[in-house]
């Protein structure tokens, strides 16, 4: 009687192991702006290393087009999370659409910005930016908000300077040549392409120390952000994404740019050639972080966006991130 009941008990354990080796495991879809950029790296270091995989849930990748407005499939929840700069954050808050971040990966904005040759001795700090011309692109982009920063931290009003849009490094280098721009904002490894040129370093902004310096807080880039309804709704989604980015960030603030660079696929690398090292470099200092969003940075931000839309004053900066998920990961992890 014995041995059949430690035969049933052997039998109903192979059957709950091939029961739970049976279940399908929760997929987790992230939507990355850009994911083969430089500058979305942590979730290629994440995958190869087998952090999502190390969550028992499948995440699936895919990159943010054009043709496919990335808020609209957040909301109606063909995707879960997004990869894209915190200011996304407060531009959606604003438009009612509730989304929060909950992993911050960048502390910088990882971009440089130039002077030109004939500029520099006029344009050494950002005290010195009124009446100067920016290229930044678009009202709302990334590097718009960068060069607005600069010339508030300067003390400045905006409409004290005057920017002008990008059409792409040859033209913007030539731009520059003639005088008809004064500095303009590169993201990595564009930076490299105008000092070619001959222009000059005016602002670090790929390290925290140089990001402080220019701006005088942290600036968050890089975030992992979801709507707040599916925060509430699916916690363990968050949770997941938490542990696992917060471990990617371990390892690249552990390691080596090479020991890194070999984690990045072959044909991700081919992009950037022989200078993919060099452009990697640049970028690393840019996720100096542990995964918490700084406060003074999220608060800074908002300011800059404000100023120059008046709507976004309405946003609760509290509300445009949690970093509860990363404190539990960290608190977990340590």
């Amino acid at each position: 009687m014995k041995s059949l009941k430690v035969f049933l008990s052997c039998l109903l354990c192979v059957a709950a192991v091939s029961s739970a080796a049976a279940a399908p495991r929760e997929r987790i879809v992230l939507l990355v702006d850009e994911v083969r950029q430089i500058r979305s790296f942590p979730v290629l270091i994440a995958e190869q290393l087998g952090y999502f995989h190390d969550e028992g849930v499948d995440v699936t990748v895919m990159n943010i087009r054009n043709e496919e407005p990335y808020m609209d499939m957040l909301m109606d929840g063909r995707v879960d999370a997004v990869m894209a700069y915190y200011h996304h954050n407060v531009v959606q808050r604003a438009a009612g659409k509730d989304i929060e971040a909950v992993v911050t990966l960048g502390v910088t904005p990882g971009m440089r910005v130039l002077v030109a040759d004939q500029s520099r001795d006029k344009y050494k700090t950002p005290v010195d930016l009124k009446g100067a011309r920016i290229i930044s692109g678009g009202a709302g982009s990334a590097k718009t908000t960068i060069a607005n920063y600069l010339v508030l931290a300067g003390g400045h009003r905006l409409d004290e300077y005057a920017r002008t849009g990008t059409e792409g490094k040859e033209a913007n280098a030539q731009l520059l040549r003639e005088g008809k721009a004064d500095l303009v904002v590169a993201p990595t490894p564009d930076g490299f392409f105008y000092e070619k040129q001959g222009a000059s370093l005016f602002a670090d902004l790929t390290t925290l120390e140089g990001t402080r310096k220019a701006l005088g807080v942290p600036f968050p880039s890089n975030t992992i952000f979801m709507t707040s309804a599916k925060v509430k709704e699916k916690p363990e989604i968050a949770q997941h994404l938490a542990n696992a980015f917060v471990r990617t960030l371990k390892f690249i603030n552990t390691h080596t740019p090479e020991q890194i660079m070999e984690k990045i696929p072959a044909d991700v690398r081919k992009q950037y050639g022989d200078d993919y090292l060099k452009v990697l470099k640049e970028q690393i200092p840019m996720f100096a972080n542990d995964g918490r969003m700084p406060e003074d940075g999220a608060l800074g931000e908002w300011r800059v966006l404000a100023e120059a839309n008046p709507k976004y004053k309405t946003v609760d900066v509290k509300q445009t991130y949690t970093n509860a998920f990363v404190d539990k990961a960290l608190k977990t992890q340590h």
